[in-house]
């Protein structure tokens, strides 16, 4: 069920360092302020992170209360995500480990929560989905940020410089909507229609003061848009997917 654009819950608001977003800090920085509030107080809570790569997500988490169990199967990724998490002085609230995402080493109901960015992609959906719904608690979420299919320039750019890119298995709306079967709820939301033009000013004529400026522009007219055209979503850039274990 696609989520309709409501404020943020009891106002909340939302910090988060850009720094330790890593890569598409500006794009994903809308995907977070989304994200985060879903996922309520993080004191005490434990969250699995699929892919969790150089760690600035799990950083991030562990600042903010969480324990944080990382993975991934690269291993000189997690050497890099270690030495992030101790200069944050974050290494006692996480700790990673070298596991596939779809093989998890961890009994039932062991997390709150499960969150990933840009790793279902990598995997067959179904397979990961049920594992994630395995480790979580009754009541826990499991959160997926993931690369849609058919926005058409991120389309154009895997065809021309990503050949790897026809391997993997970018989400459209109806494998979105297909988590329910693994997942007693799943809601969603889309992000960046047309604000990857700004990438423009960024990539090709690099001039900040335009990029910032036509980035912010275009956020507040997808916005708009995604909202007056729902079928506009297909077509967007990212999905931030958030998906229930009932109590």
């Amino acid at each position: 069920m696609s989520e309709p654009d409501a404020s943020r819950p009891n106002g909340q608001s939302v910090t988060v360092e850009t720094e330790l977003l890593l890569w598409w800090e500006d794009y994903y920085l809308p995907v977070f302020e989304y994200v985060l509030p879903k996922m309520g107080d993080l004191q005490d809570k434990k969250v699995l992170e699929l892919g969790t790569g150089t760690g600035g997500t799990a950083t991030l988490l562990a600042k903010k209360g969480a324990s944080v169990v990382g993975i991934d199967l690269l291993p000189f990724r997690l050497d890099e995500a270690r030495d992030r998490v101790k200069h944050h002085d974050v290494s006692d609230a996480v700790d990673f480990s070298l596991m596939d995402a779809t093989q998890l080493a961890f009994p039932d109901n062991t997390f709150d929560f499960v969150i990933s960015k840009s790793v279902l992609v990598f995997t067959e959906h179904a397979q990961t989905a049920q594992e994630c719904y395995r480790v979580l608690k009754p009541g826990g979420k499991a959160i997926f940020m993931e690369n849609m299919r058919h926005h058409p320039v991120v389309w154009l750019y895997r065809k021309l410089f990503l050949k790897y890119s026809q391997e993997l298995h970018y989400f459209s709306l109806t494998d979105i909507e297909a988590l329910d079967v693994a997942f007693d709820k799943v809601n969603h939301r889309e992000f960046h229609f047309l604000s990857i033009a700004s990438l423009f000013w960024k990539r090709v004529i690099p001039i900040r003061f335009l990029y910032k400026w036509s980035l912010q522009f275009l956020k507040v007219i997808d916005k708009m848009l995604l909202r007056l055209f729902p079928f506009l979503k297909r077509f967007c850039w990212i999905s931030a997917i958030i998906c229930h274990k009932k109590v």
